[in-house]
């Protein structure tokens, strides 16, 4: 099996910082090849950099099939432009946030998300309404820490921990989401800190990725009418 991953910012150091961290989720017969934008955003933090990085990703999702993926995952817990990757998607595709949220509801009644900035938690509270999980969900918190800014900064492990805790002590989540795919190193540390189930999202898509490909399940059509081909000027 082929999956692809792809990074939907051209950020060749925030690229190169998750390789190995997908690779080894991955099924050992799993091949895994990680790739970022070759133009766009260097991160993703908002609905306007969600759409910068909107027509790159599916340049990406549409090069994947070509090159015989059985499968995509795109590695942001903001789940760019992901109803159109479903829309023009012909291999089964997963996104790291959706992938986390349908993780989370499996160990779990309420899901907190800590994510980095408030447009980043304010795109994924609309996507998580948008999903019907709005009822599901205890809350969606933000660091106030910039993506790439996650590996420099030293307090980053202590402030996600604290607003970990206010998640499950003050919003009564019982599971933990990382609203963020650079906050992967941190998963397994604060897994161990915390009294909670936390779902990693990188690893999420990755995993739902491969299931989806296994089970050859593709984008419904009836939900994801694939759109009508046209010049673009």
């Amino acid at each position: 099996m082929k999956i692809k991953v792809i990074i939907p910012n051209s950020s060749g150091e925030f690229r190169n910082a998750q390789v190995e961290h997908r690779k080894s989720v991955a099924h050992p017969g799993t091949t895994v090849d990680v790739v970022g934008l070759p133009r766009g955003p260097v991160s993703v933090e908002s609905a306007a950099d969600d759409t910068r990085a909107a027509p790159h990703l599916l340049e990406e999702v549409h090069r994947a099939a070509a090159e015989g993926y059985d499968g995509v995952t795109v590695d942001c817990a903001a789940d760019v432009a992901l109803r159109a990757v479903k829309e023009v998607a012909d291999i089964p595709v997963a996104s790291a946030g959706e992938a986390s949220f349908l993780l989370a509801l499996a160990v779990g009644d309420r899901f907190g998300v800590i994510t980095v900035l408030p447009a980043t938690a304010a795109s994924i509270r609309h996507n998580i309404n948008a999903l019907g999980l709005g009822e599901r969900c205890a809350c969606v918190r933000a660091v106030d820490i910039p993506v790439l800014d996650l590996d420099t900064r030293p307090e980053v492990e202590e402030r996600i921990l604290q607003e970990c805790r206010q998640a499950i002590d003050v919003d009564a989540a019982d599971v933990i989401v990382l609203g963020c795919t650079g906050m992967a190193r941190l998963a397994k540390r604060l897994g161990e800190r915390l009294p909670v189930p936390v779902v990693e999202p990188g690893a999420a898509g990755v995993k739902l990725a491969e299931v989806l490909a296994a089970l050859r399940l593709r984008p419904s059509r009836r939900a994801y009418p694939r759109p009508a081909p046209k010049p673009v000027r």
